[in-house]
């Protein structure tokens, strides 16, 4: 684990394969995010939700193409992941294939939009070492705090739920969870 720039007073620590924070940096900024709201009315400040991100199809790539190429493929998602977010999101690396990102001062709509953004981004072909390219796509389940999780705990199982949801209906594919329980 390597120490790293800290979101307020704290620092975060590191994915060593791709340099992203990590699970535990994740909990912190929740923890913190869920702390500055303790004391106020959520209805006087914008929401921030969490966008939990899998890999489609990343266990069969690592078996046919082998680690190293997995692991380049992580760090090629990982750095395509952080160019096309906006300057106070995370991205997180929080196991495997699995990612997570914070957006801070969000809309419904406009994490519907990042998250469209992510799948095209993301799934572009990337150019693996022996000069092939490898097509790989990304499902996207999100919540909203608070309306979908008003803890971290909660927030995160709403955010895994809905990838969930997600992964069932397909690859590249995004939900919401507050979309899954109105429909």
């Amino acid at each position: 684990m390597i120490e790293s720039r800290g979101f307020g007073d704290f620092p975060v620590s590191q994915d060593e394969l791709t340099g992203l924070a990590d699970r535990a940096a994740l909990q912190e900024h929740l923890d913190s995010l869920f702390g500055s709201y303790a004391d106020s009315d959520f209805d006087d400040r914008l929401q921030f939700a969490i966008l939990c991100i899998d890999l489609d199809g990343f266990k069969s790539f690592n078996e046919q193409h082998g680690r190293a190429e997995g692991d380049l493929v992580l760090k090629l998602v990982a750095d395509r992941l952080q160019s096309c977010m906006r300057k106070n999101d995370v991205v997180y690396r929080i196991d495997g294939d699995e990612f997570a990102i914070v957006l801070l001062q969000v809309t419904a709509n406009e994490v519907a939009s990042i998250a469209d953004r992510i799948i095209g981004y993301v799934s572009h072909p990337y150019q693996l070492a022996d000069g092939k390219t490898a097509d790989i796509t990304v499902t996207v389940g999100a919540a909203l705090a608070p309306r979908d999780g008003d803890t971290p705990e909660s927030l995160l199982w709403c955010g895994d739920a809905a990838l969930y949801i997600a992964k069932k209906a397909g690859r590249g594919v995004y939900r919401r969870y507050s979309e899954r329980r109105s429909s």
